[in-house]
């Protein structure tokens, strides 16, 4: 069928020694891709068709990217960043209400504040302006 590569992956070890097994497409036969085990025993298999290694580690196949130096991320990683990403923003847009909010509240003091000391100078100015229509003693 003309399949470029196919894979074997053994996860328990139960039929293989080796717990993966890549395969690419060579003039009509499937040619078994060099492995390597990696320092940290992980096994590595180069995909031609992905372009990333793939990685028997830790129970499970995961994928890597030379360019980058990381794994790709498995759709666990993937849901818990999202998660984690939508409670940073709540909690910032959180934040910034309740700064908004306390903002608000300061305004609406300073306001009430400024409106009692301009009734409190109109009074005494109401009271200073009666104060001189009124008749004046000779003394």
């Amino acid at each position: 069928m003309g399949v470029r590569e196919y894979w074997l992956v053994d996860t328990e070890g139960e039929y293989h020694v080796r717990r993966l097994h890549g395969f690419e497409l060579v003039d009509g036969e499937y040619v078994e891709l060099p492995w390597a085990k990696r320092p940290d025993g992980t096994l590595a298999v180069w995909s031609p068709v992905l372009q990333l290694e793939q990685h028997f580690t830790d129970e499970r196949l995961r994928f890597w990217n030379r360019k980058t130096g990381k794994y790709l991320k498995l759709p666990e990683e993937e849901e818990r960043e999202a998660r984690e990403e939508a409670d940073r923003a709540r909690r910032e847009a959180e934040a910034r209400a309740a700064s908004e909010a306390r903002a608000r509240e300061e305004a609406d003091r300073a306001r009430e504040a400024e409106m009692r000391t301009t009734k409190a100078l109109e009074a005494r100015l109401a009271e200073l302006q009666a104060g001189t229509r009124g008749p004046r003693n000779p003394a």
